[in-house]
């Protein structure tokens, strides 16, 4: 018997009053899906108290075209991501974002979620192109709780950030926005029991994590990605600047561009990031330690550039 598949979606489309023409799901304490709201039966003011204490809702995948036409509805409807403020725009796309690579990250060879990611990366690129757009506002709506979707939209955005401010073409930022927001793809085919453990990995973990550059590489091919910078960039971002990085051991300028960017804006959102194990860094306190103990690791020229930004 075939088992059902539940997609991720965006939350903000409940309101009280309305009824929908799809089932929305949750998840129990004890990771079981269940049905919290049936198509047709309007949300109460109740539903909302409890939606809100769920990170993510569902739609069934049967019901997922139903979802996605009033979604685009939605969003044309509120003009959410075209002519609303500045300082709730970030906020807007940073969740849809969220919901897509989610749902990426289920299914990383389907390449319908693949289109999607390539929109979140133009959505992205949109706000911070915009003329009133600054850092802080989009870093005060970065999640700084560490999920693996999460991590790679925070990464993606400083990527993107960085880029702009070295006054990047748009169609190079939006590659490198691609391979930036990718560039954890290959743990979705890692053990999820290491990707999600509590605690320092041992040995024998981290050797299997390392394996998903290689195998994000692998996805981006499957995909049909053929950028050799997007490529290169998921490939190469373990890299450090004196060779003792993986999964090639290059150094210093044989890293990519993008890789070298990227290589520094996941070290950066990994420690501005909390874990069960550790509490998040200040900005200050991150880009001090990565240019205290880090200089043999990561491009020293574009870690300057990246505090200029900052400031």
């Amino acid at each position: 018997m075939k088992s059902t598949k539940y997609l991720a979606i965006d939350k903000n489309i409940i309101s009280e009053g309305i009824s929908l023409k799809f089932n929305i799901f949750m998840l129990s304490s004890d990771e079981e899906m269940y049905c919290i709201k049936e198509n047709g039966i309007c949300f109460t003011r109740d539903d909302k108290v409890i939606i809100s204490s769920a990170d993510i809702l569902y739609v069934d995948e049967a019901q997922h075209n139903e979802y996605e036409e009033f979604y685009e509805t939605f969003l044309e409807t509120q003009e959410e991501l075209k002519n609303i403020k500045l300082d709730k725009k970030p906020s807007v796309a940073y969740k849809h974002a969220s919901n897509v690579l989610s749902n990426l990250f289920s299914n990383p060879e389907d390449l319908g979620n693949y289109e999607s990611s390539k929109e979140v990366v133009n959505q992205m690129l949109e706000t911070i192109l915009d003329d009133d757009f600054t850092i802080k506002s989009i870093m005060d709506i970065t999640t700084h709780d560490y999920y693996t979707h999460t991590h790679s939209i925070n990464v993606s955005i400083y990527a993107l950030c960085l880029g702009a401010y070295l006054k990047m073409q748009p169609e190079t930022l939006s590659a490198l926005g691609e391979a930036a927001l990718l560039h954890d793809l290959g743990k979705s085919k890692v053990d999820p029991a290491i990707i999600t453990k509590n605690g320092i990995l041992t040995d024998r973990e981290f050797h299997e994590v390392k394996k998903h550059s290689e195998l994000g590489y692998k996805l981006g091919l499957k995909l049909g990605i053929n950028n050799n910078d997007v490529l290169d960039g998921i490939r190469y971002h373990h890299e450090k600047m004196d060779g003792t990085g993986y999964p090639s051991g290059l150094k210093g300028s044989d890293i990519p561009f993008f890789a070298r960017i990227i290589c520094i804006c996941d070290i950066f959102d990994a420690l501005t990031s909390r874990r069960t194990y550790k509490e998040a860094m200040t900005t200050f306190e991150a880009i001090k330690l990565m240019k205290l103990t880090m200089k043999n690791h990561v491009d020293i020229k574009l870690l300057n550039k990246m505090i200029m930004l900052f400031r």
